[in-house]
């Protein structure tokens, strides 16, 4: 009959001093591994904004209230349309020539978000990629695309101007995932592993 091995603080403290090399190794290994891991997976996206606004000429209508409540009402239409595909068509002849020839109109509307402030008649252009110039230029393009197009869908015929275009200078940054944070966890990783490798090897002599 095998007998069942009970374990007090002193004895555990006994097997993790007696193995301390091996859990140590592990440890270090798990950490070495986590950040190898991490850092081979590492991406850094950019993120650009421009916005555009609906420039509501409310003085040549005398509703006006239901003039500005109308084209609050065509904002999340407007949304669809500025992020569509006939919106990024128009945006990429804004581009310069070498981006023109790399990037698709598919590849551009996956990194372009459109979003409206409530009860407002801005629209915010959201670009992200793994190129800063990239995102600067995508986010300034779509803006302009947007000031062409979007008129044609105002029910007062408005016209739309930019508001805020993209630079360097205010330009935000996210890399993932995080080398620090995956060094952690490699290492609790092999802490664990080399904690459960030491009470196994040790049970099993005492078997």
């Amino acid at each position: 009959m095998t007998k069942q091995r009970n374990y007090t603080l002193g004895s555990m403290s006994k097997i993790i001093t007696k193995n301390i090399l091996i859990i140590g190794i592990l440890t270090i290994l798990g950490a070495v591994i986590g950040g190898l891991y991490a850092n081979n997976k590492k991406t850094t996206n950019y993120f650009a904004d421009s916005t555009v606004m609906i420039n509501a000429d409310l003085n040549n209508t005398d509703y006006k209230n239901s003039a500005l409540l109308a084209e609050k009402g065509m904002m999340k239409t407007y949304e669809e349309i500025a992020g569509n595909q006939e919106s990024m068509l128009t945006a990429k002849k804004y581009l310069p020539k070498e981006m023109r020839k790399s990037l698709t109109v598919e590849e551009m509307m996956s990194a372009v978000k459109v979003n409206s402030s409530p009860d407002s008649l801005i629209l915010n252009f959201s670009v992200k990629t793994e190129n800063s110039t990239d995102s600067v230029e995508i986010a300034n393009a779509v803006a302009k695309a947007a000031t062409l197009i979007l008129p044609k869908y105002s029910q007062n015929n408005n016209t739309v101007k930019v508001l805020t275009r993209a630079n360097k200078k205010n330009i935000n940054s996210n890399t993932t995932p995080s080398v620090k944070k995956y060094i952690v966890m490699g290492a609790s990783l092999g802490l664990l592993v080399g904690l459960i490798f030491s009470f196994s090897i040790t049970t099993w002599k005492h078997m």
